[in-house]
């Protein structure tokens, strides 16, 4: 008997770090697996040996390209038999010109980064028309959106998996790395109370933040000045283009904490603390890292769990005390190994439940 296929479709690029664990994940029950993306995209990422078909399209430029690409991924999906379908990015122009004209072959299911779309874009009530069942990314932005009832099914998971073989095994060093995942951004990190701690506090010896990220764009090149400006060029490690997998893997094993970066001065705080995540939060659970993070994120119980907290002026001085107590953050790194719902098992099936609306035996 034939195994049932499923496509995994990324056509925004921005959010591949989720891609592998649903690989994973789709492996552990039997299926064959399709991931269709831009071929810019394909040519950034590893090859997922489990992946078993590997379908990429140009990019389209402007409103005609994207019509005539939704129909050929769905003349795709068709012609392949795929009848289910996750869209990894399930938001944007692209996808809802794709919702307008996708027939009855193939389900869709989504997952939504930006949860409070549901209510506020006018586009994204125009796909949820055809896509009824969104993942998100986190429990309680789960819970909060049952508790809102969006008009959707929502089910929740932790990408938390990456394919780290190729990454070389690292040694911690003489230097103390603090990672800050993800592309210079001032919306959504606060930089500047960074800047400004460390020239009105003494940065411990040894320590090193890495900005584990492009520096090329506008934001990047503003903060390269600024630490420029400030003299604080030893105190940092930095990437102009795109970072190689196995790099930025390496450059998370060598850490001790990872930064988010994320503090009421931010735009987007608000949304980081109902609606959406950070991919360093996922990075940090996979890693089993702990995360420097802002007092404010207290409230929220898988943030105490995987966490020590600073408050505005003083994240110096809780670095200073952890590179004291190595113990407190082993203690940190035990309790995310032993959280419950980061267990592969639990995961998995139920990603595989929310996606065929029964319990999907294995092989």
């Amino acid at each position: 008997m034939e195994k049932e296929t499923i496509a995994l479709i990324e056509l925004g690029g921005s959010h591949d770090e989720c891609l592998y664990s649903q690989v994973l994940f789709l492996k552990k029950y039997g299926l064959r697996i399709h991931v269709i993306l831009f071929e810019d995209h394909l040519r950034h990422i590893d090859a997922f040996p489990e992946v078993d078909t590997w379908q990429s399209y140009k990019n389209p430029g402007g409103w005609l390209a994207e019509w005539i690409l939704a129909f050929r991924l769905l003349t795709y999906l068709k012609r392949q038999g795929i009848s289910k379908a996750v869209l990894n990015t399930a938001e944007g122009n692209l996808i809802r010109k794709l919702s307008l004209v996708a027939g009855r072959h193939t389900e869709f299911t989504g997952i939504i980064h930006l949860s409070s779309k549901l209510w506020t874009s006018r586009s994204q009530k125009i796909i949820s028309r055809k896509i009824s069942k969104y993942f998100v990314l986190a429990d309680f932005i789960k819970d909060k959106l049952e508790k809102a009832d969006s008009g959707v099914s929502i089910e929740s998971f932790y990408p938390i998996y990456f394919p780290v073989e190729k990454a070389a095994e690292v040694l911690q060093d003489q230097s103390y790395q603090i990672c800050v995942p993800g592309g210079v951004d001032f919306a959504r990190r606060d930089y500047q109370s960074l800047l400004d701690e460390m020239l009105s506090a003494e940065v411990p010896s040894g320590v090193k933040f890495v900005l584990l990220g492009r520096t090329s764009n506008k934001d990047g090149q503003e903060l390269k000045a600024r630490i420029r400006e400030r003299e604080l060029e030893e105190q940092f490690t930095l990437f102009d283009g795109f970072i190689p997998h196995e790099k930025f893997y390496e450059q998370l094993k060598k850490a001790w904490l990872v930064l988010p970066l994320i503090t009421p001065r931010c735009k987007d705080y608000a949304d980081y603390m109902d609606y959406k995540i950070t991919g360093s939060f996922n990075l940090a659970y996979g890693f089993r890292l702990p995360m420097l993070q802002h007092e404010s994120f207290a409230g929220t119980r898988i943030y105490r769990e995987t966490s020590v907290f600073y408050r505005d002026g003083g994240l110096l001085e809780i670095v200073n005390q952890c590179m004291k107590d190595p113990a407190r953050l082993n203690t940190v790194r035990e309790r995310i190994s032993g959280l419950a719902e980061f267990r592969f098992d639990v995961q998995a099936e139920k990603y595989i439940h929310f996606i065929y609306g029964k319990r999907h035996s294995r092989p």
